[in-house]
Order: C-alpha cells, then sequence, then structure tokens
C-alpha cells in the first residue's frame, strides 16, 4: 500500500497513530512504553532473550523500528533532513503502518 506524504498540518496525527500502534504492541514485547529506562534497556538489548516462548521476537524487532523510527520522526525538522529525508521517514512510516494493519497483527483491547 502506497501513503502519500502527509502535509505538514497532518504530521501530529500520523505520529498519534504510530505511539498507538506502538502502546498497542509494547505489552505483547514485555515492555511498558511509558517506562522510560525500561524503553532505552529495549532500544539498547536483545530483550527477547531470556524471555517468555510466547514472546514473539518478529513483532519486539518491529516495535524497536516504530520506537526508533517514532523518535527520529519528532526530532527531525526540514532543516536537519532536507525534503527527501522527511520523504523517506514518512514513506517508512506509511509503510510499518500498512504493515501491522494489512496483517492484522493488531488486537483490540
Amino acid at each position: 500500500m502506497s501513503r502519500q506524504i502527509p502535509a505538514a498540518n497532518n504530521h501530529p496525527e500520523d505520529i498519534q497513530a504510530l505511539r498507538r500502534l506502538i502502546t498497542q504492541l509494547a505489552p505483547q514485547c514485555g515492555l511498558d512504553p511509558s517506562d522510560r529506562a525500561a524503553v532505552r534497556r529495549f532500544l539498547e538489548n536483545d530483550q527477547t532473550s531470556g524471555r517468555s516462548e510466547s514472546i514473539d521476537p518478529q513483532i519486539c524487532q518491529e516495535l524497536r523500528a516504530m520506537l526508533i523510527l517514532l523518535y527520529r520522526l519528532e526530532a527531525s525538522s526540514s532543516e536537519d533532513l532536507g525534503v527527501e529525508g522527511l520523504r523517506r521517514l514518512w514513506h517508512q512510516h506509511g509503510e510499518i503502518l500498512a504493515r501491522f494493519q494489512a496483517a492484522g497483527k493488531l488486537t483490540a483491547r
């Protein structure tokens, strides 16, 4: 699914969608997204080792990528990345959302 580059005024809404997706996936990886220290450890280490077999390492890998993307999107500005850099980030954002929405990996909670 191809996604249009959002207009500048749509960015906050799209970032909120990414945050909601992260919030829904985090428990599947045993992560509390409100715990900054836990998120930092999750991003720095392989959290799947020594964890329950019920944790899907692919979901955790995707969650890690989404967290990194979220932080990059929040920290980025057009001056830092330029227009092409922002387009690449938003394209990646759209692909991640589409992949999870299409695969039905999100569960209603």
